[in-house]
């Protein structure tokens, strides 16, 4: 599916891996409450443990980011979410992962390294210009005092970790 944003069409595709040990419905809940929209063409059923089945792995576009958007708006991570969703970015598409855990709790949460206990939702953007998309949508009000683009210099490091800043109020 492709959205327009602007003069701009998008594709979103959400993914995420089911194990055989895990409830589809949580996989399911958890992934639709970032990406509402999300609907892969077939949810297996809950299956009895122990069992001999492979991981599946469902896959979906979704409509927007928008309530990825508004969740991290919420919780005060826009900047966070530019770095990561630009992390692997090459101006056209980029990939990056949230954790499954932390959306069933509600809560964004961007994967960096490892994958963590839960699974994570594996997201992929495809986009003409996308950086500046991305800058675009993650925009907030602190952004007049300290301007903010992808992978600039105050972007987060490819470990994950904070890049070290000094603000100007406190010189």
């Amino acid at each position: 599916m492709y959205i327009m944003r602007s003069i701009r069409a998008m594709r979103v595709i959400v993914a995420t891996t089911l194990l055989p040990h895990e409830q589809p419905e949580i996989v399911v809940s958890a992934t639709r409450s970032l990406f509402p929209d999300w609907n892969p063409e077939e949810i297996p059923a809950r299956r009895k443990y122990p069992t001999k089945a492979n991981p599946i792995r469902l896959v979906s576009d979704v409509s927007s980011l928008e309530k990825l958007i508004e969740n991290c708006k919420a919780n005060r991570i826009l900047d966070t979410a530019l770095d990561a969703m630009s992390l692997n970015s090459d101006g056209d598409t980029t990939h990056f992962s949230l954790s499954r855990q932390a959306a069933l709790a509600g809560r964004c949460s961007f994967v960096i390294e490892e994958a963590p206990v839960g699974g994570t939702i594996d997201v992929t953007l495809t986009c003409v210009n996308l950086d500046a998309y991305l800058a675009e949508v993650t925009y907030h009000t602190g952004r007049e005092e300290y301007p903010r683009y992808p992978n600039d210099e105050s972007s987060m490091n490819d470990d994950g970790s904070s890049s070290i800043w000094v603000s100007k109020k406190r010189r």
